[in-house]
């Protein structure tokens, strides 16, 4: 997954630091005022800003209309109930102290974002495949596919979208944030070596390419022919 973090405080660039040690992706927005730019342009998994930012350069209604489905968690400097209360009425999913721990912080911001696909656990199962999402590892029985980081991620988004569309600008946006992009034809080798990796369960799973469009994964249900996709 790939999360926005505010760094206009040193707690939040801790944790920059922290979430990407952990393997998660991390678009850094060092300055408060590009905060919305970021929001509208990329394709995160979570939004975290300070307190301090709302107002100042941004509010919880902008960031809400950017990505009205994309969980946002602030940390504030010892919240009273009701400044608490205001911001989740606000739009805010989640307010935290500033002080909480960071491995905390870190299991909370993701199991915040895991549970807005719908996803309760830290592993899921996406047709014949097991994800641990923790460790970023795939599972295919007792086999673990052997994914570099990059394709890990192109598979874990298709699997938390099944059936739904992403276009090449989307998977490119998450692997790579705001990056150098690769070559489209890297890009293409991607994806072949995901799907050579995924050729033994291929009547359960595929990845297709809509011509034109982008990328979607098909997950057929258990004893159907008709490439139900599982929900």
């Amino acid at each position: 997954m790939r999360y926005l973090v505010a760094e206009t405080t040193w707690k939040l660039m801790g944790l920059s630091q922290a979430l990407a040690e952990s393997g998660t992706l991390v678009t850094r927005c060092d300055q408060g005022e590009d905060i919305d730019a970021f929001q509208s342009t990329g394709e995160h998994d979570l939004v975290v800003l300070d307190a301090g930012a709302l107002g100042k350069h941004t509010t919880l209604a902008r960031l809400r209309d950017a990505r009205p489905a994309q969980p946002v968690c602030v940390l504030a400097r010892q919240p009273d109930h009701r400044k608490v209360a205001e911001m989740l009425n606000a739009g805010a999913d989640m307010v935290l102290p500033e002080d909480i721990p960071l491995p905390e912080l870190v299991a909370r911001l993701h199991a915040l974002s895991r549970r807005a696909h719908g996803v309760a656990l830290g592993e899921m199962d996406c047709g014949p495949l097991r994800f641990d999402l923790e460790s970023r590892r795939v599972h295919l029985e007792d086999v673990t596919l052997s994914l570099s980081p990059k394709l890990y991620e192109i598979l874990e988004f298709l699997a938390l979208r099944p059936g739904r569309l992403a276009t090449r600008e989307q998977l490119l946006n998450h692997v790579y944030g705001f990056e150098n992009e690769p070559a489209p034809r890297v890009f293409d080798v991607y994806l072949c070596n995901l799907r050579t990796q995924l050729a033994n369960v291929a009547g359960a799973l595929t990845i297709e390419t809509v011509r034109g469009s982008g990328y979607r994964m098909m997950v057929r249900e258990a004893g159907t022919a008709d490439g139900s996709i599982a929900a």
